[in-house]
């Protein structure tokens, strides 16, 4: 009941902070969010080599971490975080070219070192595909996600 002279009590008081302290509570929640993301990838390394416990164990987790991850990415490029119009081509090539290789290195370590199945040429050049394959689809969808993002964007400024 509201009695008069007397004001309403905000129920959401984050939604009516200042510009300045919304940027401050971003950079908050961004090194959170960082921080956190880099623990889970910390608990993960010491649970598989310093507890010595199977890949199935905590698979859950670092499935949950990628997607995540690839999520974080894609949102970054929808509103505009990141503008990859900037970027040109080359650069484009060379940042899949570094997935590729990183991707390939992580699945030569994991099934050679970790597995200890080891690969044949053969093996990992089927896997490398795979590989860029994957990464492709990744990229293409963030090339995609970032040119509608772009045009929301300026549909929102004419307005």
């Amino acid at each position: 009941m509201i009695y008069f002279g007397m004001k309403k009590k905000n129920k959401k008081p984050f939604m009516e902070m200042d510009e300045r302290n919304r940027q401050i509570a971003g950079k908050v929640i961004a090194v959170m969010y960082f921080l956190t993301i880099v623990s889970m990838q910390g608990i993960l390394l010491y649970r598989r080599f310093v507890l010595g416990q199977n890949l199935s164990d905590f698979e859950d987790i670092a499935i949950i971490v990628t997607i995540n991850t690839l999520f974080l990415v894609s949102a970054l490029l929808y509103f505009g975080a990141i503008p990859l119009q900037k970027l040109k081509v080359k650069s484009m090539i060379l940042i899949y070219a570094a997935l590729v290789v990183l991707g390939s290195l992580f699945t030569w370590f994991k099934y050679n070192i970790i597995q200890k199945q080891g690969l044949s040429i053969e093996q990992l050049f089927d896997k490398v595909m795979i590989v860029m394959a994957i990464i492709g689809l990744i990229m293409g969808f963030w090339i995609l996600l970032s040119i509608v993002g772009k045009k929301r964007i300026d549909k929102d400024l004419e307005e």
